[in-house]
């Protein structure tokens, strides 16, 4: 999965970083940024997001064409040329088609003030790899809210030379992307730059900001003279009321003054509103795992599979090796007679030798080849199509690990020679005439159970022989107990996998987050715009209660994560109702936790990646890398994204200023994806917002990441009951196999069918009891291992298993026993006892 990543993104060279500013970005920002340390190359780029079609669903990012960086692939049509020409992203090619005209429009559904055109025709489809997630591409200020694609225009189509995103490729980074190197040296470079950022942005702001302020003095002088002057005529008319003509006109020089005068104020307005933003001019600059969601996602998606190839291929090769390694052994003790034969008639042990070495290399041989082709060519590419639901990457890279593989055939060749030969060699060590009569059976002993006497006085006697017959047999009854105890613990971990994140969803909507959105407004908009937001949403039928927070995004980093952890930062104006909204509680007592002046309250999964508890200090910092160090109070459960919440009066606390309201939390009456859109839609009208942050957006990829975990979790449980049967199967048959003469024996006795095949099943029924037993202990603690390292870093699985569960997992191996017993109970019922028991001489 790595490797067809890595390909993918350097087929579209994508920027290693990417710049965006609270303003837009100019030729002079980009100068700067190609002076900074490290910096190869900065291509500024035009984006801006639209409806397609006059859609609220469909929101769609139309970017100037990318020449060098970030660049995309054609895979229909042409790439366009003229500025009413567009490509659009190809999970669109379904929906429109070359030559169909399409609208893009803004919330109105007039033109975008940005674009030269309203109608643009369509003559292409490209994939681009800052956008290879199908759905759920980011947030957006128009339409729902919700980002569903992208398109690309040549970029004589934009109307203006306004940039908002430079993106940039550093000198300085090696290996490819997802290792390790890269991404160290990636981080450190995007900090580095951040700080020297921060510095330009203050020096920008002051430039800028006396700029702005000399013309506001220049606008506020030259208002001042006009309003002298509109004041003197004024006076000099209420005089003059006998001139009909000159007093109409000095009405109409009245009114032309008038007008020039609400201009004036227009203007200064303007600038004064110029300045404001001035004040909270910000760059940000980000790597591909902030910038980018898909390349972020897709690879935590492979980091997954790197965790389940490397836990459960070992314990199925574990139990493989025990399989092949009994049965090997097992065909060397069956052609004990037959050596003894080739022996007595003259041939050397070498020749007699070679014929365990033909078998076990041909087996392995064979086996390797069936296993290599599986193994590489078709199991691969149904994990990736499942675990890559929703993301696109192209074809899938085949890349053979020829180590892995070596050492795999190695082990397979000497679990199928090895255990054969040293057999076969333990074997020759006899004379010929011992070796051509069958292996005496082990000698009984007494067992400690014995010695327990008044007990072992009232066990029945098929029991005692059935204890005696146990440990009469150690070698096997380990093997048993072993094949027995690992499908166990697999499926147990299979099923385990599937109950811990089957319902996350439910939990975490249902019983912790209570709201359906996050309407987020520009605090520093005019008093009125603000108003006109709030009101829109407290006015609004389908709304059944909000209230205001302050939400920003922050991060956190230490040594142990590769990558910054991005943090929802919820600062509540009130605590009264924050419950309603957002329920805290500890997930091991489900006592409530409440928001108090002495603390923040963090996320479980934010706890545990940073080996915090409370009374400890977290260092969170913002986007722009200004470091804040906040006490935690409390740890709340939560299984999607890292939370932080915390009261007003501590924000103020530790930050030293107020938080400023700038978001609505939202519930609704009805928590459908209907009622979300179209409340999100109306928001993102109003002049003041800026996005709306739906909880149905965390929900799908809740799902997306569910759907690619149960494909693989059905792999690993039919895998493992495969093997389940195998075991059972292969050590059962050599049991009985073992033990013909002895069943012979007990059917010459008089023994009926029913108790000849129980003489064996008591034994095989212990222990695969003993196997199931051992398997839960097994079993619990790989999936607690596994249900820790399996999430992303960004989420958390419920840390417990299901009675169901277990119940399951035992019925499974007690159906494939039962199995095996049926087929295993023809085999004794038509053991020949005169064929088992008449002499060899």
């Amino acid at each position: 999965m790595k490797v067809t990543g890595q390909r993918y993104f350097s087929q579209h060279h994508l920027a290693d970083a990417e710049v965006t500013s609270t303003t837009n970005l100019t030729q002079s920002d980009a100068k700067y940024l190609r002076t900074l340390p490290h910096v190869k190359k900065v291509v500024l780029g035009q984006q801006v997001d639209l409806r397609l079609n006059d859609s609220g669903q469909r929101v769609t990012r139309v970017m100037t064409l990318p020449k060098t960086l970030s660049t995309v692939s054609l895979t229909s049509g042409h790439l366009p040329t003229a500025d009413n020409t567009v490509a659009l992203s190809n999970k669109l090619k379904n929906r429109y088609h070359i030559g169909q005209w399409i609208t893009l429009t803004a919330n109105s559904d007039r033109k975008s003030s940005q674009l030269k055109h309203r109608l643009f025709k369509v003559v292409g489809f490209v994939n681009s790899a800052n956008y290879i997630k199908e759905n759920d591409l980011g947030n957006a200020n128009v339409g729902n809210g919700q980002l569903t694609g992208f398109a690309v225009v040549a970029h004589n189509a934009f109307a203006t030379n306004n940039y908002q995103v430079a993106r940039i490729k550093f000198n300085n980074t090696h290996g490819a992307a997802y290792s390790d190197r890269y991404e160290k040296q990636t981080n450190r470079n995007v900090n580095q730059l951040q700080k020297k950022l921060n510095h330009h942005a203050r020096k920008q702001r002051t430039q800028l900001a006396n700029s702005a302020q000399e013309k506001i003095n220049q606008q506020s002088q030259k208002l001042q003279t006009l309003q002298q002057q509109l004041s003197t005529q004024q006076a000099a008319l209420m005089q003059t009321t006998q001139d009909t003509t000159s007093t109409s006109q000095a009405q109409q020089q009245l009114q032309w003054q008038q007008a020039l005068l609400a201009k004036k104020v227009a203007k200064l307005s303007s600038a004064k509103q110029q300045l404001s933003q001035i004040s909270s001019l910000k760059y940000t600059i980000q790597s591909r795992n902030d910038y980018n969601t898909g390349y972020n996602e897709y690879g935590e998606r492979a980091n997954r599979i790197s965790i389940l190839s490397n836990t459960f291929p070992i314990i199925f090769f574990a139990i493989a090796v025990l399989v092949c390694t009994t049965t090997m052994g097992r065909m060397a003790e069956e052609k004990r007679i037959e050596m003894g034969t080739l022996r007595a008639l003259g041939f050397s042990k070498k020749n007699v030798m070679k014929e365990f070495a033909v078998y076990g290399i041909s087996a392995a041989v064979v086996g390797s080849v069936l296993g290599t082709i599986l193994g590489v060519m078709l199991l691969p590419h149904i994990i990736f199509r499942a675990y890559t639901a929703g993301i696109s990457v192209g074809a899938l890279q085949l890349h053979i690990p020829w180590l892995w593989l070596s050492i795999s055939v190695v082990i397979a060749l000497l679990c199928t020679t090895l255990p054969a030969w040293w057999t076969g060699y333990q074997l020759l060590k006899e004379i010929p005439a011992t070796l051509m009569l069958p292996k005496p059976p082990a000698n009984g002993s007494r067992i400690l159970l014995e010695r327990i006497t008044w007990l072992w006085r009232h066990l029945p006697f098929s029991q005692k022989v059935t204890f005696r017959n146990l440990f009469r047999y150690k070698e096997r009854m380990l093997m048993t107990i072993l094949g027995v105890f690992g499908c166990v613990m697999l499926l147990i971990t299979g099923f385990g996998i599937r109950d811990s994140l089957q319902d996350l969803e439910h939990i975490q909507y249902s019983q912790i987050i209570h709201y359906d959105a996050l309407g987020v407004y520009n605090s520093q908009d005019s008093d009125h715009n603000i108003h006109q937001y709030q009101q829109t949403v407290t006015q609004s039928k389908s709304v059944k209660r909000s209230m205001l927070v302050y939400y920003q995004s922050m991060y956190a980093k230490n040594s142990a994560t590769l990558d910054n952890q991005s943090i929802t930062m919820i600062v509540p104006k009130s605590t009264n109702h924050f419950s309603k909204f957002v329920t805290l509680r500890n997930r091991q007592s489900g006592k409530k936790i409440t928001l108090n002046n002495d603390g923040v309250v963090i996320s479980e999964k934010l706890a545990s990646l940073f080996n915090k508890k409370v009374g400890d200090h977290i260092t969170i910092k913002d986007a722009q890398g200004h470091r804040t160090s906040v006490k935690i109070s409390g740890i709340t459960e939560m299984y999607i994204g890292h939370s932080l919440y915390m009261t007003s009066a501590y924000y103020k606390k530790v930050f030293n200023k107020t938080a400023p309201a700038n978001t609505e939390m939202i519930q609704l009456h009805h928590h459908n994806a209907a009622n979300v859109n179209r409340l999100s839609r109306k928001l993102t009208k109003q002049s003041a917002s800026l996005s709306v942050v739906q909880s149905l957006t965390n929900k799908r990829i809740i799902s997306g990441i569910l759907g690619g975990l149960n494909n693989v979790v059905l792999v690993i449980i039919v895998c493992a009951s495969l093997l389940a049967f195998v075991v059972l199967y292969t050590l059962t048959n050599i049991n009985v196999s073992e033990r013909i003469r002895e069943l012979a024996t007990i059917k010459v006795l008089g023994f009926y069918p029913f108790e000849t095949t129980m003489y064996i099943y008591r034994e095989t029924i212990l222990l695969t009891i003993a196997g199931i037993l051992f398997g839960f202990l097994g079993g619990d603690w790989l999936h607690r291992y596994i249900i820790a390292a399996l999430p992303p870093e960004t989420a958390m699985g419920v840390p417990s298993i299901l009675a169901s569960n277990l119940g399951v997992s035992t019925l499974l191996t007690v159906i494939f026993s039962l199995i095996v017993m049926g087929l295993m109970a023809r085999k004794i019922n038509r053991v020949d006892m005169l064929g088992a028991l008449k002499s060899v001489d």
